[in-house]
């Protein structure tokens, strides 16, 4: 049995879900309660409002826990200190949520025996009888998942990290990479890939051996995850080559830091004092796989090989070469899921014809005060689809940059005007910057388009620091649910908590709510309980070149 390579046993993170189901449990037919369980090293039991358990086979039982005959407790008291403290709180959640017949709850927690030894359980059960909103008879099973944790545990650690650096390896970094890209472009924060190459290590290598390399090699990777910052992570790719992604940290920054901690302080050796010295390039991390190969490519000198990044075109040249496009993303009602209407983000096309992300324009275009005539552009395209398609409803965003300008509100809220009853198929979207910055011209652009007909939207709400009187400054018809929020919800109990209480104030203000980056089912259905009213992401549909909406995935 191979313990966990990265920490204790004991430190396993739980995991709770709470699902509705409307089927009959599996847990209540007779089969399950039969010898099969003791080959599935599972015990069947019932818990009783007060949160005892009475299991079918208390012998069995005891054996697990290693108890004497008779004296396996198994009063929620009892059960508790068996349990690590965030587990106790955990399951007690889980428990509470227990409000209708047939909610169930699945934890998975490290659960220590009479001699101190840990198991890793399983517990999965159901509400058979409830009263006002209380589970007053639960019945469930508990399962022995020791061996599997540990195997899982270490087989999936090996295929995420480098043994001898014990840091990430490429295919962690190209999953959270892009997961950061994503969360990124939607919060508006540019995300950079840092490549760092420990320059002489081979040049020492050569002369002290294999043994010293693998020394230094460990050290610096501890050095440079302790410089980094979360969600910023350092991965370790091949050789002496290593890379860093961060969300939060200025890219020339966090390289002067990265190097100041592998080479300020030498390294102690049998041969004594050796000192590292490294390298860095950097480039924008729209695909893990382009910035890799862009700072490869900086750090190899090969000037043969190396391939200018392409220059941003200017509005003028966007427009002009016709390298502006749009994708749809579908909306769909929380309840029912039928589509509700699409979101329409603008794309730019490279010199090679590719899609490239739109985020670095779109902030060359702010800079340059250029920004109103993307929004014009978008505004216009959309107008001519509503006019095609009578049953189409479309959500655009708007920049801080146009409605902050009065002159350029002015045209674009003239714009909106020549739509005529289209307008009212059309919502705006506005990031929540402005909202804090300048709530007056927000609510003065609110209002003038809600006139018009047009709904208006507050984008990546708590992203920044929105308050809620802000939010009924502005007349806002929806908030936008900041993805960073909801991307796993179904598994987060703060982040389920946070949400309710956004949707509760909310719904006091007559206001709509969106949640962005839905990515599963089981995300989609406890929003869906907490009471948002529609749902966007993944889940149901990536951005597409027409809007065409298929149903939800999977």
């Amino acid at each position: 049995m191979a313990p966990s390579p990265t920490e204790p046993v004991d430190s396993a993170p739980i995991v709770a879900e709470v699902v509705d189901r409307k089927a009959r449990s599996p847990l209540l037919e007779p089969a399950l309660l039969s010898d099969a369980l003791a080959l599935a090293g599972a015990f069947a039991f019932d818990m009783d409002e007060d949160g005892r358990m009475d299991f079918a086979d208390t012998a069995r039982l005891e054996a697990f826990l290693v108890e004497r005959p008779g004296e396996a407790a198994t009063g929620q008291a009892d059960w508790e200190a068996r349990m690590r403290p965030e587990d106790v709180r955990a399951r007690r959640r889980a428990v509470a949520s227990l409000s209708f017949d047939g909610a169930r709850y699945r934890l998975d927690y490290p659960l220590r025996d009479a001699m101190g030894e840990v198991h890793h359980v399983r517990e999965i059960a159901q509400a058979v009888a409830s009263i006002d909103q209380r589970a007053t008879l639960v019945r469930g099973v508990l399962i022995d998942r020791t061996d599997d944790v540990h195997t899982d545990e270490a087989v999936i650690w090996r295929a995420r990290h480098d043994p001898l650096t014990r840091l990430p390896n490429r295919v962690a970094l190209a999953e959270a990479g892009t997961q950061l890209a994503e969360l990124g472009e939607r919060i508006g924060i540019p995300v950079h890939l840092l490549r760092l190459r420990l320059r002489n290590l081979d040049r020492l290598s050569a002369t002290f051996g294999e043994d010293l390399r693998d020394r230094m090699l460990r050290q610096a990777g501890e050095r440079m995850q302790a410089a980094l910052r979360a969600p910023d992570l350092v991965a370790r790719l091949d050789g002496a080559d290593f890379a860093a992604a961060t969300l939060n940290s200025d890219p020339d920054t966090l390289g002067l830091r990265l190097r100041a901690a592998v080479t300020a302080e030498p390294y102690m050796t049998p041969f004594g004092p050796l000192s590292l010295e490294l390298d860095v390039a950097r480039a924008p991390l729209e695909t893990v796989a382009h910035a890799l190969d862009a700072t490869r490519q900086d750090l190899s000198g090969d000037e043969a090989d190396t391939h200018p990044e392409e220059t941003l075109p200017s509005v003028d040249e966007a427009l002009a070469e016709d390298r502006l496009s749009v994708a749809f993303q579908p909306i769909v009602h929380a309840d029912g899921h039928a589509l509700h209407h699409y979101e329409m983000l603008l794309r730019l096309r490279g010199l090679d014809g590719r899609p490239v992300s739109a985020f670095p324009f779109i902030v060359a275009a702010e800079d340059a005060g250029e920004v109103h005539r993307l929004d014009t552009h978008v505004l216009s395209l959309a107008a001519g689809l509503l006019d095609e398609d009578p049953d189409l409803r479309l959500a655009v965003n708007v920049s801080a940059g146009t409605v902050g300008d009065p002159g350029h509100s002015d045209a674009y809220v003239a714009a909106i005007q020549t739509m005529g009853a289209a307008a009212q198929r059309l919502t705006l979207e506005l990031t929540e910057t402005l909202a804090v910055d300048d709530p007056a011209k927000a609510a003065h652009f609110s209002a003038e388009v809600r006139a018009l007909g047009c709904r208006f939207a507050v984008d990546d709400f708590a992203s920044g620091h929105t308050s809620f009187r802000n939010l009924l400054a502005v007349e806002a018809d929806c908030i936008k649910i900041d993805g960073s929020l909801v991307r796993g919800v179904a598994l987060d109990a703060h982040k389920q908590a946070f949400i309710r209480m956004m949707v509760d104030l909310a719904a006091t203000f007559s206001v709509e709510t969106v949640a962005e980056m839905v990515e599963d089912r089981a995300d989609a259905l406890v929003l869906t309980r907490l009471g948002v009213t529609y749902l966007q992401g993944y889940h149901f549909g990536r951005p597409g070149p027409v809007p065409v909406w298929e149903g939800p995935v999977g």
